[in-house]
C-alpha cells in the first residue's frame, strides 16, 4: 500500500513522463530546424556564398539602374574554376552587370528546376548562361535533399518526381526536405565537421572525389540534349529570359558540337567557346577543372562571346 503513495510524492505518472519525453524531442528538433543555418554558416564559407549569391540572383532585373543589361552566370565546379568573375566583370563592366550563382556537384536536373524557381520567384536577368558539361547535361541526378530545399520550388514538386524517377519514400524525403532546413543541411554540416576533425580531409577528399564525365556514348548525349535543350529553350520562352546553354572545355570527345547543332534546331543557343581538346592537358588543375592559366584564357573568350551579342 506504500509503493503508490511514494509514487506520488516523488515520481512521475506516465503520462507526465511521456509529456516531458515529447516536449522534450520537439524543443531538440527545433533547436536542430533553426540552428543548423547558423552552424552552417560559421562552418562553411560556401554556403555562406551561395546564400549571397541566391539572394542577389532573386533581385535581379533585366538592366540595371544605369542601363547595362544583366547577365546570370548559373552552373556547378566547373563555372566557379573555369571563369574568373572578377576579370569578367573588368572586360564587361562598361557594358553588362554580369552575375554568378554557382554550387557545387550539381546537374541540369538541378538547375532546370533551379532557374524555374528563381523565375517563378521573380527574378529577371537579361540572360541566363547556364555552364554544364554535356555528360552533366545528360545526367539523371541531383544533389537529393539540398536541391529540394534549394532549388525546387514546392508547386514543381510532381514534376521532379517525374523527372527524376522518385520512389514514394524519396518523394516524400524531398517533400519534408523542401521545407525543413536539418533535412537540407545535415550532410553538409557532417562534411563539414569532418573537415575541421580529420586532418586533410579536404585534400583527401579532392583526391578520391570523381570527376570525370560518366556518359561517354554519344548517342545518349546527343538523345539526352533533344529533350532537354526544348525543355530550357520553353523555359526561355515563358518567362521572356534569353537561356544560353555554355558547354566548358574537355580533354575529351565530349559531342558538344553535336549538341550545339541540335541546339540551333530547337532554338536555344549553345556556346562551344573552346572545342574538346583544344586546350592542352597543362591548362587543367585536375584533368577536369582549369587552372589559373586556363581559366584566364577562357573567362576572355567568354567576355568576347557576350560582348558580340544584341541583349
Amino acid at each position: 500500500m506504500q509503493a503508490p503513495a511514494l509514487q506520488e510524492k516523488g515520481g512521475w505518472s506516465a503520462r507526465t513522463g511521456f509529456i516531458v519525453l515529447v516536449v522534450g524531442l520537439v524543443l531538440i528538433l527545433l533547436a536542430f530546424e533553426f540552428g543548423s543555418p547558423i552552424v552552417l554558416d560559421h562552418l562553411s564559407r560556401t554556403e555562406h556564398r551561395v546564400e549571397v549569391e541566391r539572394k542577389a540572383a532573386r533581385a535581379l532585373r533585366p538592366t540595371t539602374p544605369d542601363g547595362r543589361p544583366t547577365v546570370l552566370l548559373a552552373g556547378n565546379s566547373l563555372l566557379l574554376e573555369g571563369v574568373q568573375l572578377d576579370k569578367l566583370h573588368d572586360e564587361l563592366a562598361p557594358r553588362y552587370e554580369v552575375s554568378r550563382l554557382g554550387i557545387e556537384q550539381t546537374h541540369f536536373l538541378d538547375w532546370y528546376f533551379g532557374l524555374r524557381r528563381l523565375l517563378q520567384e521573380g527574378s529577371r536577368p537579361g540572360a541566363i548562361v547556364l555552364a554544364l558539361g554535356t555528360d552533366q547535361l545528360a545526367s539523371k541526378f541531383t544533389l537529393g535533399e539540398e536541391f529540394a530545399h534549394r532549388q525546387m520550388s514546392a508547386r514543381d514538386l510532381p514534376l521532379a518526381i517525374q523527372e527524376t524517377n522518385l520512389d514514394r519514400t524519396t518523394a516524400s524525403t524531398y517533400f519534408f526536405a523542401h521545407w525543413s532546413n536539418w533535412l537540407a543541411d545535415k550532410g553538409v554540416i557532417r562534411q563539414r565537421v569532418l573537415i575541421v576533425l580529420v586532418p586533410n580531409f579536404r585534400a583527401l577528399a579532392g583526391r578520391i572525389a570523381d570527376h570525370g564525365a560518366h556518359i561517354h556514348e554519344q548517342e545518349v548525349l546527343v538523345g539526352m540534349a533533344k529533350k532537354r535543350l526544348p525543355e530550357l529553350a520553353e523555359l526561355s520562352r515563358t518567362y521572356g529570359v534569353k537561356i544560353v546553354l555554355m558547354v566548358p572545355p574537355a580533354l575529351r570527345e565530349d559531342y558538344s558540337r553535336d549538341i550545339q547543332q541540335v541546339g540551333a534546331n530547337v532554338g536555344m543557343p549553345v556556346w562551344v567557346l573552346s572545342p574538346p581538346g583544344e586546350y592542352p592537358r597543362s591548362l587543367y588543375s585536375d584533368g577536369y577543372h582549369l587552372n589559373q592559366q586556363g581559366s584566364s584564357d577562357y573567362t576572355s573568350r567568354l567576355a568576347e562571346q557576350i560582348r558580340k551579342q544584341s541583349w
